[in-house]
């Protein structure tokens, strides 16, 4: 991998990893139904991250595991641009602040240190 490509976001993607914690606003809504969290999800969230295909999230649950955080969202970021609009854009809605708090927001570029030094990629086969 050549060191342009090595930095090239859509050949080689950022992480971009989110400890977030639910507030009690978001844990008094109802799972379900008009008003609830699913509906929030579907009606708000997936508009957002429908517009910006070049940061794509997986949301994964650990408040059974850390009191760190009740949820970790990994973003893959293959445009910058994208992953701040999806940032500018979920700051303008409840998400942001009122149902969850954003406690460590973690870049990451897989493997960086075995590309810079050209190195074998860890954990390769």
């Amino acid at each position: 991998m050549s060191a342009a490509s090595q930095y090239d976001l859509a050949t080689n993607p950022m992480t971009v990893f989110w400890l977030i914690k639910t507030t009690p606003e978001w844990l008094q809504l109802p799972p379900h139904g008009d008003g609830g969290r699913f509906a929030f999800g579907k009606g708000v969230l997936n508009p957002i991250l429908a517009k910006y295909p070049g940061a794509r999230m997986a949301f994964f649950d650990c408040e059974a595991f850390t009191a760190d955080c009740t949820d970790v969202m990994i973003w893959t970021v293959t445009d910058l641009e994208h992953y701040n609009g999806v940032v500018n854009d979920l700051r303008e809605t409840k998400f942001w602040s009122s149902f969850f708090t954003i406690e460590k927001i973690i870049p990451a570029i897989e493997n960086e240190y075995a590309k810079h030094y050209k190195a074998d990629l860890l954990g390769a086969a």
